[in-house]
């Protein structure tokens, strides 16, 4: 039963707290709740006296009801699509990675201009479909610097050549390198350029403007957020349906995009680089990624434990990334498959063995200035390396290797495309990569198995077509 006690408030009006009692069988926890009730100013205490009874009546159900699970712990007529939201994204700040809650947050920050004020019970799929067509509709500005035709005689006219700009002015060398060779560049370093050498940027520079569609994976972040708020609340039976889901919306499908990677011969000509290039550190972490298809966040997490010389084996347990607002920091793999021991060649570990000195004796050289690590890759200070750090040394071995433009993932892509090329089983070749399930690589490398389907029907036919030779 509620507990009901009335009390006189200084304006002479009476107002009602009343306490709920209730029991939750699974736990045996009890809980506690009140409510203070005013009732209308044209009441009268009579009246109020009798209403109060009921109020009491409707609140006790409501407790119990909440406490037992029969019933959503808040009014689903009420509560709006940024209220629920909120609670949907504590459980991910919560249960999931930081990367995850980063994530949300910056898309819910969008969303709520849309749909922000809808009760959960308002959201139609119509309503929905609107929005996710609007989602699609975007449009983003991408601004190209790119060198004038005359940009190194500009320079020259002013006193300027690659020596002095590079180690006078500091002025980057890999894009100086870009922009002499007429290639685009970045808008904050031809900016800085103009500004060091003191010369108009107009002069040195053509910026245009076109105006395009964002990407699939950043529109589709924005809908798979509201579809898995609004899976919750149709779990916690706030809503009828998920109007979200793929019964009720259409969803453009993805567009093919081809995976860049290095043919045989390419990475036949990076590896030969790799094998005399001077930078230990650099060379073992290409090696590393070419040789075992790893994210650059998982060799960020390699540990010299996770190295076993004896069987010849690597380990993947953690990843280290970065997140705008929480900086650099380790956490779990991908994956729940991302987790995995894979095979590793003599050639890789002879590079390690080489490189385990190596960092050995540059520990004792920098003494306390390095700060004690397992890690096989780190920063100066001995801190978690920035993922972006392998980037840079990807791009570094390119441009001294003089070979064409390739991205730090399309080692992984290489790795992987070059096992299937050479015939090795798609189930193991989704178990090295940290796939969660073969059809991602059949997927993603369907370019290759399709060649690979190729080849495999003109074996069958050559095998019937070729006479046979007759017994004798």
């Amino acid at each position: 039963m509620a507990t009901i006690r009335k009390r006189l408030l200084k304006n002479g009006k009476s107002a009602y707290d009343i306490q709920v009692k209730a029991t939750d069988k699974g736990s045996g926890r009890q809980y506690v709740r009140t409510l203070c009730w005013h009732p209308d100013s044209d009441m009268s205490d009579k009246k109020a006296d009798k209403e109060v009874i009921l109020v009491a009546d409707r609140f006790e159900k409501e407790v119990i009801d909440s406490v037992t699970g029969a019933s959503p712990a808040v009014d689903p007529t009420t509560i709006s699509f940024r209220a629920f939201a909120e609670k949907w994204l504590e459980k991910v700040r919560r249960d999931d990675s930081v990367s995850y809650y980063a994530t949300s947050r910056k898309v819910l920050d969008f969303a709520y201009k849309s749909i922000g004020g809808y009760k959960l019970r308002e959201l139609t799929p119509a309503i929905l479909q609107n929005f996710f067509n609007s989602i699609d509709g975007r449009r983003r500005t991408v601004t190209v610097i790119t060198p004038k035709p005359a940009f190194r005689n500009i320079l020259a006219s002013y006193g300027y050549k690659y020596k002095n700009l590079r180690h006078e002015y500091h002025i980057q060398p890999a894009t100086l390198s870009r922009a002499l060779n007429g290639k685009p560049v970045g808008a904050k370093w031809a900016l800085e350029l103009c500004r060091a050498a003191k010369i108009p940027f107009d002069k040195l520079f053509d910026r245009t403007e076109t105006q395009k569609p964002y990407a699939w994976e950043t529109n589709n972040k924005i809908k798979r957020t509201v579809r898995a708020i609004l899976a919750l609340a149709k779990k916690n039976r706030l809503v009828q349906d998920n109007f979200a889901s793929s019964d009720y919306i259409d969803y453009p499908p993805k567009a093919a995009t081809p995976v860049q990677f290095m043919d045989d011969k390419t990475a036949a000509q990076f590896f030969e680089f790799l094998l005399t290039y001077k930078n230990i550190r650099i060379k073992t972490a290409m090696l590393i990624l070419l040789l075992t298809g790893l994210r650059r966040g998982e060799l960020c997490g390699l540990e010299w434990s996770d190295i076993d010389f004896e069987n010849k084996t690597l380990t993947v347990r953690r990843s280290v990334v970065y997140v705008s607002g929480f900086g650099v920091f380790e956490k779990e793999p991908k994956t729940h498959g991302s987790k995995r021991t894979i095979a590793v060649s003599d050639s890789l570990l002879h590079f390690l063995s080489e490189y385990r000195i190596y960092q050995a004796d540059l520990k004792n050289r920098c003494g306390d200035y390095m700060k004690p690590s397992e890690k096989l890759f780190t920063s100066e200070r001995g801190e978690l390396i920035h993922p972006a750090t392998v980037e840079t040394w990807m791009k570094i071995v390119l441009r001294d290797s003089g070979m064409p433009h390739f991205t730090l993932h399309s080692l992984r892509h290489t790795n992987i495309t070059l096992q299937i090329a050479a015939g090795i089983p798609l189930v193991t070749v989704s178990a090295r990569a940290g796939h969660s399930r073969t059809s991602t690589t059949g997927d993603i490398y369907s370019h290759v198995i399709q060649s690979g389907d190729r080849r495999a029907a003109e074996a069958i036919e050559s095998f019937f077509s070729e006479p046979k030779k007759e017994n004798t």
